[in-house]
């Protein structure tokens, strides 16, 4: 059975180059891509997850007001920040919604 999982970044080409790098991995995972918090929401109250990936830095709900929404409403999805940021208030604020902090 494949893994589900959700990218979620506002910058469109991010979201391209991540679908292009992990195309080896479509046997293995369904991925779906979207391009802001709500949007993620959206998707989630449609369809179960396994995984969420999202950005931290986003114009609306930062990553880390989606992963604590998402910890609230899906506590089984399992959450991941992907940033290009390493502000240290940041980090911190994703380490109470976030199994892991990855940067880009």
């Amino acid at each position: 059975m494949k893994k589900r999982v959700l990218f979620v970044d506002d910058e469109p080409r991010v979201l391209q180059g991540l679908q292009r790098m992990l195309h080896p991995m479509r046997k293995e995972w369904e991925m779906h891509f979207v391009e802001s918090g709500q949007q993620a929401l959206e998707v989630l109250s449609k369809h179960d997850f396994d995984v969420i990936v999202s950005d931290m830095r986003m114009p609306g709900m930062t990553g880390a007001d989606l992963l604590e929404e998402v910890k609230k409403r899906y506590p089984r999805v399992v959450r991941f920040i992907l940033s290009g940021h390493s502000d240290h208030d940041l980090i911190l604020k994703s380490v109470g919604c976030a199994h892991q902090y990855l940067t880009k």
